[in-house]
């Protein structure tokens, strides 16, 4: 049910327009910035012109940031190495996303031709690329041995975390609430399996806990619904080989680049949890300009 494969990425996504000029900044990956009338923009290109400060609230630009810190974390990772892209790389970005789909008149478009050209020079595999990953694969240098509980919604999800963290047992919690009903007969328990084998918001997440030295968390959202995940074991391996990745290689790249950049997010937005690998967006309610509460 939570196994993946992953292809080679094109990158179809109606949002995101270039950052331009200010001291107001809403995020921050690596050396990347964008700012408050950047991301006021992004929202409306990707909701609609009338989407802000109306009906888009702060889950939309949530969304919006967790494309915008996954694209531009591997955008800066390839940079940090020595590669960007080209005008041939961008040219040729641009014509495989309006062969996808994308409209040539879209007021994202120069944004995603440059995501896009970044998956693609990552799916090329040169040896910036293999830099890149070898100087960061301990942090994909596991397999994933856990155990999860799937309930329908966040809410659910949380009540779940705060009631193992009263001391219930997991693999009770499994049995009783988790819809996913094969690993709820064992407890939750997945057994363990290499990076490309589960949907990425899950592995990302696994991998962000190993990172971290814990051995539970949640919620993670997914298609499926949201997860709280057990680390069974440590998981410790030696890194695959950079040439034995294949197709797995946009997925691995994608992970790493957002677990090996330092990342931040304007309070008034959400919080960046590194764990979960998301935006988690802030208690409050949305502001007038619909990008959040505070000043």
């Amino acid at each position: 049910m939570f196994l993946s494969r992953l292809t080679p990425l094109v990158l179809v996504t109606a949002m995101v327009a270039a950052a331009c000029g200010s001291s107001d900044v809403a995020l921050a990956v690596g050396a990347t910035t964008i700012d408050r009338a950047a991301l006021t923009q992004l929202v409306e290109d990707s909701y609609g012109p009338d989407s802000v400060g109306t009906t888009m609230g702060t889950a939309g630009v949530v969304e919006v940031l967790d494309q915008m810190v996954r694209y531009e974390a591997v955008v800066d990772m390839l940079a940090e190495h020595g590669l960007e892209a080209g005008p041939n790389d961008l040219d040729a970005a641009r014509d495989r996303l309006i062969v996808a789909g994308l409209d040539p008149e879209a007021p994202a478009l120069s944004t995603l031709i440059r995501w896009q050209a970044a998956l693609d020079l990552v799916v090329a595999a040169g040896d910036s690329v293999r830099d890149a990953y070898e100087a960061g694969a301990e942090v994909v240098g596991h397999d994933l041995c856990t155990s999860h509980i799937l309930v329908a919604d966040e809410s659910q999800a949380l009540v779940v975390m705060d009631r193992l963290g009263s001391g219930e047992d997991f693999a009770d919690l499994a049995g009783e609430l988790s819809q996913d009903p094969g690993s709820a007969a064992r407890g939750g328990g997945l057994g363990c399996a290499p990076i490309g084998s589960f949907v990425p918001t899950y592995e990302r997440a696994a991998l962000g806990a190993l990172s971290g030295g814990d051995d539970l968390v949640g919620p993670v959202p997914s298609q499926f619904g949201f997860h709280v995940i057990r680390i069974d074991q440590p998981g410790v391996i030696e890194p695959a080989p950079f040439d034995t990745l294949g197709e797995r290689l946009p997925g691995v790249i994608l992970h790493m680049a957002t677990l090996t950049r330092d990342i931040t997010v304007d309070p008034r937005y959400g919080t960046w949890d590194n764990a979960v690998g998301r935006v988690v967006r802030p208690a409050g309610p949305a502001s007038p300009d619909g990008v959040g509460g505070g000043s």
